[in-house]
């Protein structure tokens, strides 16, 4: 099926209605039971989750976009040029499989760079090295061919390689692809001495965090490997098998939102704020002490300080589809209380063509300026070429229009 399709599901047992049920628990997908059998519905997320005797398989409603590279850019690596060989479910050429090995392809370029730590060591030797131990010797009491000296080593086994050898047997104990497991086991070779680590999101983005600049190298590596396992379940606590999910909102959201703040310096971006001032309480009427109800947009664009933009993704078919009511309300609600009815939000999806903006007037006769919801789509193609050719000029033009405001 693909994405935000409903399909009827009218033969099915026991063990496959609760997989589905574990999928809706994970908001992979929204199941319904009927009397003619069970209504599945997708989201935005693309991907598959196979085992033995179960297997669901969501395709992108726009199979033309290159994933892989929005993923590389999103992460600051080079991705393969192998994706029009891969299939989202599993198999020979499984996109999962794809990931996998250009995390591979990362850890190899990492091993000669790779970091060690001194370590202290204390040794009986027939040499001198580092420094005599006087108070071993004086323990030792009588001469002999060994002294006993301190000395500093370099060690591989360190947390940094730690986590990457444990991200290497994680893959190599999930993975049924012999060249995969073939190529962890060369790299394997290099963390001999190294122990292993429990893996977790929370650990890893922790140690990210507190990369110094001597441990750069470390940090294209590690946030691919955390943004990894999170598609692959590990996340989820997944044990229903072979899986990956990536939600495509939100890659679309992440892809520009980088962009944005790669290609136009002179703008200010502020992703996904809360802001709890706009609806609060009255102290005197809150009989069960509720907290301020939250507002969060997507992102916030300033320019020398001031607002110029508010920004809704929307990873939606927004040409052949109406926007919904709901977006509507929330954006003309960002605009009134955040922008003060000064500026037009814009709702970017999208698209594989240039489009011309769609323009929803807000109708409110006590607005000092007319405000409009501005509906822009995002021509991905074109983006991924300017991107792929290194057209500087061209890419800054390109964002410049998707931030420009026509009020």
């Amino acid at each position: 099926m693909k994405e935000w399709e409903t399909v009827k599901l009218s033969d099915y047992d026991n063990a496959t209605l609760q997989e589905l049920l574990d999928l809706q628990k994970r908001n992979i997908i929204k199941t319904s039971l009927t009397n003619e059998g069970i209504l599945i519905t997708a989201n935005s997320n693309v991907g598959f989750e196979a085992n033995q005797s179960f297997s669901l398989v969501i395709e992108p409603k726009i199979t033309s976009l290159s994933m892989m590279r929005m993923i590389g850019f999103l992460h600051g690596f080079i991705p393969a040029n192998e994706e029009n060989l891969a299939q989202l479910g599993a198999g020979e050429n499984s996109f999962r499989d794809l990931l996998i090995l250009q995390w591979l392809d990362l850890v190899e370029k990492l091993s000669a760079q790779i970091r060690k730590k001194y370590v202290s060591v204390q040794n009986n030797e027939m040499y001198i090295k580092g420094k005599i131990n006087l108070k071993e010797l004086v323990k030792q009491g009588v001469v002999t061919e060994r002294t006993p000296i301190e000395y500093q080593m370099l060690q591989i086994n360190q947390p940094l390689n730690q986590v990457i050898k444990s991200g290497l047997l994680y893959f190599k104990k999930e993975s049924n692809n012999p060249f995969i497991v073939n190529k962890i086991n060369l790299l394997l070779r290099t963390y001999t001495s190294v122990s292993t680590v429990p893996l977790s999101i929370k650990f890893l983005d922790g140690i990210v965090s507190r990369l110094t600049r001597l441990e750069e190298a470390y940090k294209i590596p590690l946030k691919y490997l955390s943004w990894l396992l999170t598609v692959t379940g590990i996340a989820q606590g997944n044990r229903l098998g072979k899986s990956i999910w990536v939600n495509m909102n939100s890659l679309f959201q992440n892809y520009l939102t980088k962009v944005f703040n790669v290609y136009v310096p002179e703008f200010q971006f502020m992703a996904e704020v809360s802001n709890r001032t706009i609806f609060k309480y009255e102290d005197d009427s809150n009989p069960f002490n509720k907290a301020p109800v939250s507002i969060r947009p997507d992102l916030m664009v300033f320019q020398g300080g001031k607002l110029h933009t508010i920004i809704d993704f929307k990873y939606k078919n927004l040409i052949e589809n109406n926007i919904s009511t709901s977006d509507l309300y929330q954006l003309s609600n960002y605009g009134l209380s955040i922008g003060e009815g000064k500026i037009n939000p814009i709702i970017l999806y999208p698209s594989i063509q240039d489009i011309p903006d769609q323009k929803i007037r807000v109708n409110i006769s006590l607005l000092e300026n007319k405000q409009q919801i501005i509906l822009r789509g995002v021509n991905l193609m074109e983006l991924e070429r300017l991107i792929e050719r290194g057209r500087y000029e061209g890419i800054v033009g390109f964002v410049h229009g998707m931030l420009r405001d026509s009020m």
